[in-house]
């Protein structure tokens, strides 16, 4: 007698839980690819048409995957220069900054929003501040994110090394999955 069960996968079972995918987002053609690949492969239209319908306040809602897109703001920097004083922006700079960079931050993740929109998905958005590479980490780790998505910039070898490369942080130090997703060179938006 053969064993049917391996390898059978009922879609929307009870067995069958909401996946948690969070995209790191910032304003590079690499992360909106990152998204767009999710948006594709893994809420795919016939997966988004079998869900139920969700409410961002309906936790009973555990067959719906879950999308959120982060961005992290770095600090402004201080700056010290060899044989001089350090440089300390005034509290008015920090502040114009600051408020630049949100802008920049809600509109990016307005587009992004839409995006899933036309997908007909519905995603969450956290703006964040701090260490790119760290915050994604621990938020995915408090959110209990199943599996991040991110884009990957294609540094090269010595570059990574100076600058140090997101994606290659995340990989090695998130507690999920982590997909890097490199964007194809004959990619249009």
């Amino acid at each position: 007698m053969a064993d049917t069960s391996a390898g059978t996968a009922v879609s929307g079972g009870p067995a069958e839980e909401k996946m948690r995918v969070m995209v790191a987002m910032d304003e590079s053609d690499e992360s909106f690819y990152a998204l767009h690949w999710v948006l594709h492969n893994l809420f795919s239209p016939a997966a988004v048409a079998t869900q139920t319908h969700y409410d961002a306040d309906d936790s009973n809602s555990n067959t719906m995957n879950m999308l959120t897109l982060i961005h992290v703001m770095e600090p402004f920097p201080h700056y010290v220069f060899p044989g001089m004083q350090a440089v300390f922006p005034t509290t008015s700079v920090i502040q114009a900054v600051n408020k630049a960079q949100e802008e920049t931050a809600t509109a990016m993740l307005t587009q992004a929003l839409h995006m899933c929109a036309q997908r007909m998905v519905k995603a969450k958005t956290c703006i964040l501040e701090g260490d790119p590479k760290e915050m994604i980490c621990d938020v995915a780790e408090q959110m209990q994110i199943d599996l991040i998505a991110i884009g990957s910039r294609g540094l090269g070898k010595i570059k990574r090394a100076f600058m140090g490369s997101v994606s290659d942080y995340v990989t090695h130090h998130a507690k999920c999955p982590v997909l890097v997703i490199k964007q194809p060179s004959d990619f249009q938006k």
